[in-house]
């Protein structure tokens, strides 16, 4: 039997950490940056309300 990922919410940036927030959980839940991105290359997480990227594209 294939487990579904985990919905997370994202909550914000918060200085150099990122509130998150697991179903079932009243309190959103700090991480720092290397587990986010660990996280967020997870098949074992899906991420809901991501801020969206700005991507900049410089050329002379």
């Amino acid at each position: 039997m294939e487990e579904k990922p985990v919905k997370i919410e994202f909550i914000k940036k918060k200085g150099d950490n990122y509130l998150i927030k697991f179903p079932y959980l009243k309190i959103p839940v700090s991480v720092n940056d290397d587990l986010y991105v660990k996280m967020l290359n997870s098949s074992m997480y899906e991420f809901v309300n991501l801020p969206k990227q700005n991507s900049r594209v410089n050329s002379a």
